[in-house]
């Protein structure tokens, strides 16, 4: 069963993901902060780690560095889900290195903006764990 790690502040959001992802057949567990998000991807190394832009203490694309400055951590797969305007920012090529200038940093695989399309939500998330097409329900 592939593991999915929810990073998000907004607690509506995350029971929502992880009921639409469970129900599925994926496994979860998630995080309200981007602190609280790197200790748990450290702890439980999920396939996917779905990120918000913006939250308390640490935002997405901070933890997302140190997700990607990481070899443990750097393989995952991230996917950016937020409703923040410059989530597009993450898929220009030239805007994401004016966030984020270390070139030794990839861009993120995906970026999704809230609120999510389930279906679409879905099939990127059996992409990039490898998954292929969403798994069955049991």
């Amino acid at each position: 069963m592939k593991k999915v790690l929810i990073v998000d502040d907004e607690q509506s959001i995350l029971v929502y993901l992880s009921t639409v992802l469970e129900d599925t057949g994926y496994a979860t567990c998630s995080a309200q902060d981007g602190q609280e998000g790197l200790k748990v991807a450290r702890q439980e190394k999920p396939d996917l780690v779905c990120l918000d832009v913006m939250m308390p203490k640490r935002g997405g694309v901070s933890l997302y560095e140190e997700i990607k400055r990481d070899p443990e951590l750097r393989p995952i797969p991230v996917m950016f889900i937020s409703a923040y305007n410059r989530i597009r920012d993450l898929r220009n090529p030239t805007a994401f290195r004016k966030m984020i200038p270390d070139p030794t940093i990839p861009q993120p695989e995906l970026c999704m903006e809230k609120p999510i399309k389930v279906p679409e939500f879905l099939e990127a998330v059996a992409e990039l764990t490898g998954q292929g097409a969403p798994p069955e329900k049991d």
